[in-house]
């Protein structure tokens, strides 16, 4: 019996949405050890590298190529960027909730361009700013606020590159290659960067080319966003932003069973409730 289309796509926003949690706790212990930049020079460069032989073979030369690399400097640069720093100082299950307020956000940028703000979505952003407000009231976000205001930057950042991607996804531009694009522009800016501040990133990537972190930013970078793509191809926004929204949940219950850290009450229900604001914005 042949799988419905719409299955295929959740069942591809699922895996996408699981991939990302996991990854956000992989990089913890790499983030405590080289910091936040090093880190994501290191991540984008492993997913620019496992990405670049399909993205030629697909194709680069498209005007939205230049959407793809405007919203990998924005959302993979700037904002990963702030969202590991984010995941240093509080961890995956205050950081990973509060920067995904983005989806939220994002729609309501979108408004701008010309999408139609519904009684839901206005609904969903109220939610959005009650399940923040309680998971910066758990005892990391209260001990450290900075890392509060970090992942709500991030989100910004985030929801910038997403209404620049699908852009970029309009004018015909393939995941693969969409993805390459994002990386290899975030990670040239910042190994320029990193270079300009003197951090060590030849020694960052000697001692970690070797670990699973080449392996956890390809699943990442390029893995995740080519089924986040294939989900909204087959079974459509809608349906794909709810599953990718149900991502912190899964982040904090990969983070309690892997035993680095152990979410609060307040901090599971604030992610709950910015779970169900995304389910409501696009039901």
């Amino acid at each position: 019996m042949a799988l419905r289309p719409a299955l295929i796509g959740e069942a591809a926003a699922l895996s996408a949405a699981l991939v990302w949690a996991y990854a956000s706790v992989a990089y913890k212990p790499f983030i405590e050890r080289y910091g936040a930049l090093r880190v994501n020079v290191m991540r984008t460069l492993y997913a620019s590298l496992a990405a670049v032989v399909p993205s030629v073979l697909l194709g680069l030369e498209r005007p939205a190529a230049l959407w793809a690399m405007a919203s990998g400097a924005v959302s993979l640069g700037a904002g990963d960027t702030m969202y590991l720093a984010s995941i240093g100082l509080v961890g995956v299950s205050v950081a990973v909730p509060v920067s995904y307020t983005f989806i939220i956000l994002g729609e309501l940028m979108a408004i701008a361009v010309g999408e139609r703000l519904t009684p839901l979505l206005a609904l969903g952003g109220v939610l959005v700013l009650a399940g923040t407000a309680l998971v910066s009231r758990g005892p990391r976000g209260r001990a450290r606020p900075a890392g509060i205001a970090l992942a709500l930057a991030a989100a910004v950042a985030w929801a910038l590159g997403w209404v620049m991607i699908r852009v970029a996804d309009v004018g015909g531009l393939s995941p693969v290659s969409s993805a390459f694009l994002r990386a290899a522009t975030a990670g040239l800016i910042l190994a320029a960067l990193g270079f300009a501040r003197g951090e060590r990133l030849g020694e960052a990537f000697r001692s970690t080319v070797t670990t699973r972190l080449p392996l956890v930013a390809a699943a990442d970078l390029a893995g995740g966003s080519a089924l986040f793509a294939l989900a909204l191809g087959v079974a459509g926004v809608d349906r794909s932003m709810v599953v990718i929204g149900s991502m912190p949940l899964f982040a904090q219950a990969i983070a309690w069973a892997s035993g680095s850290e152990r979410p609060s009450l307040v901090e599971v229900a604030g992610a709950t409730l910015i779970v169900v604001a995304v389910a409501m914005a696009f039901w």
